[in-house]
C-alpha cells in the first residue's frame, strides 16, 4: 500500500510545496518537493522527520538531511531514509536544521508540514 500526502507551508500559507510518498511495506519512500528555497549546505540544511504516534510521540524518526540547489528546475526528487522501521507514519516534518542535522529536532524552524 502507498501512502501519498501533500506538502504544505508551515505557518497556515496555503502554499503547496510537493508531496511525499511512502510504502511501509518496503519501508522506503520519496518526497517530490516543489517551491522550497535554496539551502547553503555549509550554513543550514533540511530534515525530514516521521512522526509514528505507535513509536514515541515525542521524538520523530529521522528521515534525513537533504538540500535543494540553486539548479534544481521543476520537482526534486529526495529518496526518505527512515533511521528506525516506520509502522503509522501520521505526520511528515521538513525543518531546517545545522549542517549535517540533528539527532532531536527543537522543531524551531519547521517549514513544511504533510499529515492526513
Amino acid at each position: 500500500n502507498l501512502l501519498r500526502r501533500s506538502f504544505s507551508a508551515a505557518g497556515g500559507e496555503d502554499t503547496e510545496l510537493g508531496e511525499v510518498l511512502w510504502s511501509d511495506s518496503q519501508q522506503q519512500g520519496v518526497m517530490l518537493l516543489s517551491g522550497l528555497p535554496e539551502n547553503d549546505p555549509a550554513v543550514s540544511q533540511y530534515q525530514l522527520w516521521i512522526v509514528d504516534p505507535t513509536r514515541d510521540d515525542v521524538h520523530p524518526v529521522d528521515g534525513g538531511v537533504f538540500d535543494i540547489q540553486p539548479t534544481s528546475s521543476g520537482p526534486v526528487a529526495v529518496p526518505i531514509a527512515a533511521k528506525l522501521p516506520i509502522r503509522n507514519p501520521a505526520t511528515f516534518v521538513i525543518t531546517v536544521e545545522q549542517p549535517g542535522g540533528v539527532v532531536v529536532s527543537k522543531q524551531e524552524q519547521v517549514v513544511a508540514i504533510a499529515d492526513s
